[in-house]
């Protein structure tokens, strides 16, 4: 309890205009600190962190490997029958494309 205090309490002191830069930041970390057989377990925090940041992505390649992270979470919690959760992350990688997005990545469509 006193931890998800101190969370808040240093959260709330980072001004809202850098919280989604600093989400994106400690997704990518995730993202290179982690090995690809490991990328599992920790998917679900990964994609969250990914997602706080959407509004700061850098270039269609980073879109497009949202959205495949996206479809892959989505994938995940429809495994474990949290099918909520699934559906919130398949919305968010269909959102985070390009328009004209499933004619180079009808994959991910």
């Amino acid at each position: 309890f006193a931890h998800d205090q101190i969370q808040q309490a240093a959260y709330s002191l980072t001004p809202e205009n850098e919280q989604g830069r600093l989400h994106r930041h400690i997704g990518h970390w995730i993202l290179k600190h982690t090995s690809g057989d490991r990328i599992d377990d920790v998917l679900f925090i990964l994609v969250d962190q990914l997602n706080r940041g959407k509004a700061f992505i850098e270039g269609d390649n980073e879109r497009i490997e949202l959205a495949t992270l996206n479809l892959r979470a989505g994938k995940k919690a429809m495994t474990l029958a949290t099918f909520l959760g699934s559906a919130l992350y398949l919305k968010a990688g269909i959102d985070t494309l390009c328009d004209g997005h499933w004619e180079m990545h009808y994959d991910l469509s």
